[in-house]
């Protein structure tokens, strides 16, 4: 018997990526055949976000269909699996548009967050509360999830596996896996970690939050490169265009307008979009608030630096790393690096997202025969769980992508 078949449905650049890298491990692990499709939103990723975020995993850059069209490929292409890789409101409408599809069997729903799922909320629990299983990245998470689903009389299967994106995240040479011996590029076997010379920004959309705050990360950032660093800051998307969450002071834009008048060189800090692995080489340390692009510099060995000066706490989506050992404030940031960089702490590496464990492939498998077999319980009527929410995402997923996303400026 073949694999299973997967299609994935995304909405957004990041989902997009964790959906494309879930299906190349399925693809390694489990022997899976799988797709890509984007749903229609105003989160859709442009063309140049999709092709960045496919990079490396073998899927094709997605098309994009709204939920009557991907009702149809559901009904005609029957996958065993579907991956619902969206945000919550439109994860929902992807479940109604299965069901929708009808037909004699349906696939079964996996489903997800693509970065750090804690904490467990009930939102983002009530949005997915149809799933057959909902991924988690490390083992702390399955406790709190279970949890937040049993408050919805649900109980998915809830397979632990590493980020995908981790699995080509292999330490580079001159350096040594996180939390074993110091990050960084060494010159030989147990010498002194070279201290890198280029800092590359992971940006977020949410974090830091305020207009001044962010004033005040590029004016650190400017600091850093007049202390002889190469300041990068990588973006998710230029200003002006979407991504998952909403950024109302997009950094490049605020530098282009505040840099001269707050007395930096114009090139002190520069900005660049595409993959993050390609940021991420020799000599490099990555900075952020609270990026999942940290685990990837993390799993090369690079030194990586989560920024306190914002606070520490849900708001800031940083309470996973606060035992990380990684945790530094602007202003120490240039001597942290030129001694190496941070030491990440070995227990957290192992209990957090840098450990080994992969269930997911195992799952997939018996709910793909499951599927197969017409053996997955009814999925009955997917009820809203909040039905203004719902509205709106229908309305913003029939209309074209360029005319819904003015109506949500």
């Amino acid at each position: 018997m073949s694999g299973p078949s997967v299609l994935a449905v995304a909405d957004s650049d990041s989902y997009l990526k964790w959906a494309a890298w879930t299906l190349a491990r399925l693809r390694s692990g489990a022997g899976a055949r799988g797709t890509a499709v984007v749903v229609r939103s105003p989160l859709a990723p442009t063309p140049e976000q999709a092709r960045s975020a496919v990079t490396g995993t073998g899927v094709a850059p997605p098309a994009v269909l709204g939920p009557a069209a991907l009702a149809r490929r559901v009904r005609d292409e029957r996958p065993d699996v579907l991956l619902v890789a969206a945000t919550g409101p439109v994860a929902e409408l992807v479940a109604r548009a299965v069901v929708r599809a009808g037909g004699d069997r349906r696939p079964a729903l996996v489903t997800g967050l693509p970065g750090m799922a804690l904490p467990a909320t009930v939102h983002g629990t009530g949005w997915r509360r149809w799933a057959d299983a909902f991924v988690v990245h490390a083992p702390g998470e399955v406790a709190p999830y279970r949890s937040a689903f049993a408050g919805h009389d649900r109980r998915p299967a809830l397979p632990v596996t590493r980020l995908p994106f981790l699995d080509a995240a292999t330490p580079l040479p001159g350096t040594v896996r996180s939390g074993t011996v110091r990050s960084g590029t060494t010159t030989a076997a147990g010498s002194r970690p070279v201290p890198p010379h280029r800092v590359v920004v992971a940006a977020q959309a949410k974090v830091p939050a305020t207009r001044a705050e962010r004033l005040g990360l590029l004016d650190g950032l400017a600091r850093l490169a007049d202390d002889g660093f190469e300041v990068v800051v990588k973006l998710r998307a230029r200003g002006g265009e979407r991504q998952t969450h909403n950024e109302p002071y997009p950094l490049d834009v605020l530098w282009a307008a505040e840099a001269a008048a707050r007395g930096h060189r114009a090139d002190a800090v520069t900005f660049a979009v595409g993959p993050m692995a390609d940021h991420l080489g020799p000599g490099t340390a990555l900075l952020t608030v609270s990026s999942t692009a940290a685990l990837e510099s993390l799993a090369r060995g690079l030194p990586t630096v989560f920024l306190d000066d914002f606070g520490v706490g849900p708001e800031q989506l940083n309470v996973p790393f606060a035992a990380s050992g990684c945790l530094v404030g602007l202003a120490d940031v240039a001597a942290v690096l030129r001694s190496g960089g941070p030491v990440p702490d070995p227990q957290w590496c192992a209990a957090g997202y840098l450990h080994d464990r992969d269930e997911l492939g195992a799952v997939v498998t018996d709910l793909a025969a499951a599927a197969r077999a017409g053996a997955l319980p009814p999925l009955g009527p997917v009820r809203p769980f909040s039905r203004p929410r719902h509205g709106w995402s229908r309305v913003r997923s029939a209309l074209p992508v360029a005319v819904s996303a003015r109506l949500t400026r």
